[in-house]
């Protein structure tokens, strides 16, 4: 499915009850949201894993504007402070309040986002395999350790301008679609 956020059309998958039977009345059933990591993956890394716990809960898979099935929007849109806004708009958009967030790696990244600036929105937070901040300096000399100097150059490229033409600038047999 795919909902209307500002200027794009974000794409999510549901699974699991929201309302089950409870002896004569209905239970509302908390609200999972999960943001993959990336960028540049989509939800389905997660469902398969997660799925287990749309029997307890209502999982909402999302995908990140310009990953998997969502609109691409633009370049300039690409960053952080727009898919921390996204997230916010989203749950508005589709009515979810008090949302448990869980972000797996890039995703964790941006429901720390999420939290920080919009303290009111998760119950809770749920971070897996993330980091808090990127350091550069400190990545760099792994690359370099681990890859070489050549990978630390492509590394070094990529986190200082990520854009595809800058990777394909260096290594000019890479695919089109890098």
């Amino acid at each position: 499915m795919r909902v209307q956020v500002g200027d794009v059309r974000l794409y999510f998958d549901v699974a699991g009850m929201s309302l089950v039977p409870d002896g004569p009345t209905m239970r509302e059933r908390s609200v999972v949201l999960c943001l993959h990591g990336g960028p540049g993956f989509d939800h389905s890394i997660l469902k398969h894993s997660l799925a287990p716990l749309a029997e307890e809960a209502q999982l909402v898979f999302l995908d990140h504007r310009g990953q998997g099935r969502s609109d691409e929007s633009t370049p300039e849109r690409w960053n952080l402070d727009t898919w921390i806004e996204d997230v916010r708009r989203f749950c508005e958009v589709l009515g979810i309040e008090q949302p448990i967030i869980l972000g797996q790696s890039f995703g964790g990244i941006v429901a720390l986002g999420v939290a920080i600036r919009h303290p009111d929105l998760p119950a809770k937070l749920i971070v897996s395999s993330s980091i808090a901040r990127f350091r550069l300096d400190r990545a760099l000399p792994m690359f370099e350790r681990l890859g070489g100097g050549e990978a630390q150059a492509v590394a070094e490229t990529f986190f200082s301008d990520p854009h595809p033409g800058a990777l394909r600038s260096l290594h000019g047999d890479l695919p089109a679609a890098l």
